[in-house]
């Protein structure tokens, strides 16, 4: 009996034992999974993803923490164009108003439109460029109705150029370009290479010289025995109508006229103060006879192609438009009497002889000291609000300004006919921007 009971008892334990072994598989099949959001920072972006596993576990290189981006400080990947720029990112849709200077509108064209456009990803666009002139450029950025104004000079009191009723200390205002303008007319291609000084040219403006066979003019060009001098005088010897010089000038206010006439004033002796206003005209101070209006450089440059005996002043990129390679330039002499034909090169000597102190108050760079430095060369200067009330349109425009102040520079600016701010203009066109707020906030480092 207890033997009996010896075997039913320990058949009872192996089937316990049996059903443990069997029942196991289904208590492992029965184990839930767990479902876990995992994140990581790549190229300074938060990513994250559902990872579901036994553990609930992340993969190497990811956590369940949400990580914070770092911050990127200005100046190290901001204005690079590179992955990580944060001018490249902007927290809402824009689309941006702009006008102004004629002088900019190559650059402006190759930042805003087309291919080569600044857009943020797609969030920002921007009008047309009617380049209307500095003028427009100053009054539709203190009037509102556009969103960045372009003008070769900034907004001073001292310029003239502030409009009436506006405070300066409500704007700032970035060096944007940095080009040249040149004299060009058109005589035919036996007059190639003219020279000019720079009191010809006042003359020539103010009426007192009016015809090319002006022996001033003949005598700048090697006398009457030159080849330059003999074709000057067989224009007055046939009686060609070319030897009357017709002027053509910018019938409005003009970022392209004050750096003319400030080019007249310091160098050519004239009498008329710098001004972008217009220099002929009925009221005018400026007394040439024979005159022809032009609304802005593009005209100024067709005017001067299509019309024998023309002189005028417009933008070294405008020489770069196809069309326009016919334009005779005329040589200009340096500080140092240095006779020289228009380049990139001396244009950026100008902007190397000026230095680095350049802000609203000493904006010129007219006529800089030096050997091979072109007299005739200028910044040009974007103009915004210092307070923006629309946060994200305002962050549109610092970031676009800083990109084309910087990457914008060595990637189009030689190509569309100017020379790349210096660096530390640059640096100082960011300074600046880090100025534009929108309630209490800097815009230029804000990342989204």
């Amino acid at each position: 009996m207890k033997n009996l009971l010896r075997s039913l008892a320990a058949g009872a334990l192996a089937l316990t034992g049996l059903l443990t072994v069997v029942a196991a598989p289904a208590t492992a099949a029965t184990t839930k999974s767990k479902t876990v959001t995992c994140y990581r920072l790549h190229h300074n972006k938060v990513q994250s993803k559902k990872v579901t596993n036994a553990k609930g576990t992340c993969p190497v290189g990811w956590s369940t923490h949400k990580p914070k981006p770092k911050p990127v400080a200005v100046g190290s990947l901001q204005g690079t164009n590179k992955s990580g720029d944060i001018d490249l990112v902007v927290s809402g849709s824009s689309s941006l108003a702009i006008n102004g200077s004629s002088f900019d509108a190559p650059m402006v064209g190759a930042t805003t439109s087309g291919s080569t456009a600044y857009s943020a990803g797609g969030k920002v666009s921007f009008s047309s460029y009617p380049a209307a002139g500095s003028g427009t450029g100053r009054t539709s950025i203190t009037n509102g109705s556009v969103d960045i104004g372009f003008s070769d000079q900034p907004m001073t009191p001292g310029a003239g150029t502030l409009p009436a009723g506006v405070n300066e200390s409500n704007y700032v205002q970035v060096p944007y370009i940095l080009g040249g303008a040149v004299v060009g007319y058109n005589l035919g291609g036996s007059l190639d290479n003219l020279k000019l000084t720079s009191n010809e040219l006042a003359k020539i403006f103010d009426g007192q010289i009016t015809q090319w066979s002006n022996l001033a003019i003949i005598n700048t060009n090697g006398g009457v025995s030159s080849p330059i001098g003999k074709a000057l005088l067989a224009l007055y010897t046939s009686n060609a109508p070319s030897d009357n010089i017709k002027v053509i000038y910018r019938n409005a206010s003009s970022g392209t006229t004050y750096a003319f006439t400030d080019y007249l004033h310091s160098s050519g002796g004239s009498s008329h103060s710098p001004s972008g206003n217009v220099m002929e005209g009925s009221g005018n101070a400026w007394h040439a006879p024979n005159i022809l209006g032009a609304a802005n450089n593009a005209a100024m440059a067709t005017d001067i192609n299509s019309n024998p005996g023309a002189i005028g002043y417009v933008e070294y990129s405008y020489l770069l438009i196809p069309g326009n390679a016919a334009i005779q330039t005329a040589s200009l002499q340096d500080r140092v009497g240095a006779w020289l034909r228009p380049s990139l090169t001396n244009i950026a000597a100008a902007g190397a002889a000026a230095g680095s102190n350049i802000n609203p108050d000493n904006f010129s760079i007219v006529n800089e000291g030096g050997k091979n430095v072109w007299p005739l060369a200028t910044y040009s200067w974007a103009i915004v609000p210092k307070n923006e009330t629309n946060a994200a349109k305002g962050e549109a425009v610092v970031k676009y300004l800083d990109w084309a102040t910087h990457y914008a520079q060595s990637a189009y600016a030689k190509a569309e006919g100017y020379v790349p701010l210096p660096a530390a203009v640059a640096a100082y066109a960011r300074q600046q921007l880090l100025l534009v707020t929108s309630g209490g906030n800097v815009l230029l480092t804000m990342s989204s």
